[in-house]
């Protein structure tokens, strides 16, 4: 199951932007307030969603100032496998970004948590434009 974010455009660089999401210690800026537990090094990081389980994530692929592959850190079991993109492109005065959560469920579990995830997708990438804007 695939869930695409809403585009952002967000008033900085592709570099400035990807800087600040390949270290998982500013990803704790992004997040809900269901999230529990967190811990995070620059390249990985794991916490818990209130009332479900824990994550482990961890930087798998980049290309600079372009995608950020983020996937499951095995040192955290998880019941599912999953990738995170974050793609960037830059225009004159800002860039266009978009986040894709790309998860391997079932087709019952996939109507269970495609709305929840279309949700934290769009909420990740509304609070990344606040918070990039902001400095």
């Amino acid at each position: 199951m695939k869930v695409e974010s809403k585009t952002v455009d967000i008033k900085k660089s592709s570099k400035e932007i990807f800087e600040f999401l390949t270290d998982f210690n500013h990803f704790s800026l992004l997040l809900p307030d269901k999230v529990e537990n967190w811990k995070a090094t620059k390249d990985s990081c794991s916490f818990t969603i209130k009332g479900l389980t824990d994550f482990g994530m961890k930087i798998s692929e980049t290309k600079p100032y372009s995608f950020i592959v983020i996937s499951n850190d095995e040192q955290i079991p998880m019941p599912i496998k999953f990738l995170f993109t974050w793609n960037l492109i830059e225009n004159a005065s800002s860039c266009k970004v978009k986040a894709c959560f790309d998860v391997d469920v079932n087709a019952m579990m996939a109507m269970m948590i495609k709305k929840p995830l279309s949700q934290f997708v769009d909420i990740l990438v509304e609070k990344l434009k606040e918070k990039m804007e902001a400095v």
